[in-house]
């Protein structure tokens, strides 16, 4: 049995709570007397973390909040661990502000028991803010079909988890959408009065008004900050489908800034202070660039549209694709011109392009965004951490919230120090392990992302085939399931997610390539290797089936249950696929058909280039909606 550090606290009434909720992360036991450390708790009026430890006996200076207070108290219990037992360190945040903003919407709707993870861990770290995006993930009484069968959170599970944040020192944030992004529901015809297009509410119907106003009584009921994130972006649709059949053609400007003005009117009249992305506006007067990509430094604003902005609303400035510190620091001034010193950085944890974070890519684009902000001044950031496709489970994302953090109270990156702010946190689980667990995206030596295109792409039409001539694919995942298997057992909270990316993994080692082998063997009239890749078949399907098991074990550990139907559906139409390959083998190496026809014919790039000299390798991203159109395996 393992042996917990009692520590008894002095003048820590207003902690007591929070930190019986951590006791357990930190491996102490809260005791009156007989402690093996006292600490005494002393807040001050400045933002600072300050821990001083002689012998048994330390102090906790904090200020600016309770989450200064756990990170001192994460460092203090860590010093005892390693053996240290005279230190004293002080560190003033960057920030006034950090945190996290987690996808609960794009098909994975973390459980409760997880989000308290989380918020624990940030806590631990000294992060403050914790952001749910919920496009029509909690519950809205009036409207049934508002999130129906998609693990919205009830009105109990957000006042829960609200209360329990508070505790930690955490604001939690509730992040809506409110004009684009609601697909999902607007699906249902119960949906029909307020649906403009398949993504898009009708901008002056008054059942789209009431649909808010009731969105804002639910959230208002449940959170207690009155800050609140409302969307507004990636609305290109806007105006183009029952408001263009009602009304007639409108400018897309004119209609934003109508319902802007409306929401903002509502979201008042419940007390709100709300903030949205700013790309639209970027958008809007970028809209005759060439080549325009979202925030394009080239971006001039007219008179016009400075004239429309709307005045009561923070903007948050978001980007998670650029590697340059210009770029940052040019659409931040840009920022600061438009909108005020007022606004937020969002920045990102890759977990959108795969089964497996994407930590050194993020790395590289976090840096020098955090580098600008706080060479800029802007006080408030956040780590976005999205979904998209939802095979990712999201907590490994909680290594790459350590550089946010400890960059937040050193005012720099430190890579050892980042190991430390995440040791502190989570106890007994290495931050090097975690990030070998990216290694199954990167065969081709870069920072790409590229298990999906090998996981779905089909045995038998082969449409990622021609991008895998001359990859090593076989041998670089043994050598990645060689790194991965020995460490797995030691991640703690984070097993499921670490064995499901090495099941991935194993699959990998025979399937990446196997279309390539089967073709160059058909085209051979190798008739032993094909009867060997027949065989094969039945050994991928049974590893198709240990990954299915490993990431469903996982998701249910992790999230509420809806959404997994996608999931059983992608990993069945994988295994039937096999059979199927298997049986068309088996017929022709018995004769039963003279061909296999789809085998006959050519392989095509995925990206549609026909130049004979092009490079088959992938030289960009894995572009998941694109391979979704093609791919039959994938039909969801």
């Amino acid at each position: 049995m393992i042996q917990r550090l009692k520590v008894c606290f002095q003048n820590a009434e207003a902690l007591r709570e929070g930190i019986s909720l951590l006791a357990c992360d930190l491996g102490i036991e809260i005791v009156r007397e007989n402690a093996d450390l006292t600490v005494e708790v002393c807040e001050v009026e400045e933002s600072v973390s300050e821990v001083t430890l002689e012998g048994k006996h330390a102090v906790i200076r904090y200020g600016g909040g309770k989450a200064r207070f756990f990170r001192g108290l994460a460092r203090l219990v860590g010093w005892v661990e390693d053996g240290v037992y005279h230190r004293h360190e002080t560190e003033h945040p960057l920030f006034s502000s950090n945190g996290a903003m987690v996808d609960m919407s794009r098909n994975a709707v973390m459980n409760v028991e997880t989000v308290t993870v989380m918020l624990c861990k940030m806590a631990l770290m000294g992060m403050n803010t914790f952001m749910l995006y919920t496009e029509d993930t909690y519950e809205i009484e009036e409207y049934p079909y508002f999130g129906y069968m998609r693990g919205r959170y009830t009105k109990e599970e957000l006042k829960y988890l609200d209360g329990y944040a508070l505790a930690l020192g955490i604001e939690l944030i509730p992040c809506v959408q409110m004009l684009g992004h609601l697909s999902t529901h607007l699906r249902w015809s119960a949906a029909k009065p307020y649906q403009d297009t398949s993504n898009v509410l009708l901008v002056g119907a008054e059942e789209t008004y009431r649909l808010i106003d009731r969105m804002l009584a639910s959230i208002s009921e449940c959170f207690t900050t009155k800050r609140l994130h409302i969307g507004m972006d990636e609305t290109a649709d806007l105006g183009t489908g029952r408001s263009l059949e009602k009304n007639g053609y409108r400018d897309r400007r004119e209609l934003y800034f109508e319902h802007m003005k409306r929401v903002l009117e509502l979201t008042r009249a419940y007390g709100f202070r709300p903030m949205m992305w700013s790309d639209m506006f970027f958008r809007l007067a970028g809209k005759d660039l060439k080549g325009y990509s979202d925030y394009d430094v080239r971006v001039e604003f007219t008179d016009e549209i400075v004239k429309t902005i709307p005045q009561g609303i923070r903007q948050v400035f978001w980007d998670y694709y650029h590697g340059d510190e210009n770029f940052y620091s040019v659409n931040i001034d840009k920022h600061h011109a438009l909108f005020g010193e007022d606004i937020l950085f969002a920045g990102g944890i890759r977990t959108w392009s795969g089964h497996c974070p994407l930590y050194s890519r993020s790395l590289d684009f976090t840096v020098p965004a955090l580098d600008a902000c706080r060479k800029k001044g802007v006080k408030e950031v956040f780590a976005t951490i999205w979904h998209n496709g939802s095979e990712a489970n999201l907590i490994l994302a909680i290594a790459g919230l350590a550089w946010y953090a400890d960059y937040d109270y050193h005012g720099c990156y430190d890579a050892e120090s980042v190991k430390n702010c995440f040791r502190y946190a989570c106890r007994g689980v290495s931050y090097d392990d975690l990030m070998k667990f990216e290694l199954p995206e990167h065969p081709e030596g870069g920072k790409l992302a590229l298990t999906r295109a090998f996981l779905y792409n089909d045995p038998l039409l082969g449409l990622v085939d021609k991008h895998l001539e001359g990859m090593e694919l076989g041998e670089y995942y043994r050598h990645v399931t060689g790194q991965l298997a020995p460490i797995v057992e030691r991640t703690g909270e984070f097993k499921p997610a670490c064995e499901t990316i090495l099941r991935l993994s194993e699959l990998l080692e025979q399937k990446a390539d196997f279309g390539v082998r089967l073709r160059a063997a058909y085209d051979a009239g190798d008739a032993e290797a094909l009867n060997a890749l027949a065989g094969e078949c039945d050994t991928i399907i049974q590893k198709i089936r240990a990954l299915w098991e490993a990431h469903r074990k996982a998701w249910f550990t992790y999230n509420k249950p809806f959404g997994w139907e996608v999931h059983d559906i992608r990993y069945g139409g994988l295994i039937a696929r096999f059979e199927t390959t298997g049986k068309r083998l088996g017929e022709y190496l018995g004769c039963s058909i003279s061909q296999i026809e789809e085998l006959e014919e050519e392989r095509l790039r995925l990206d549609g280039k026909l130049e004979e000299n092009a490079d088959p390798r992938f030289h960009s991203r894995f572009l998941w909606m694109r391979y979704q159109t093609y791919a039959t395996a994938n039909i969801l």
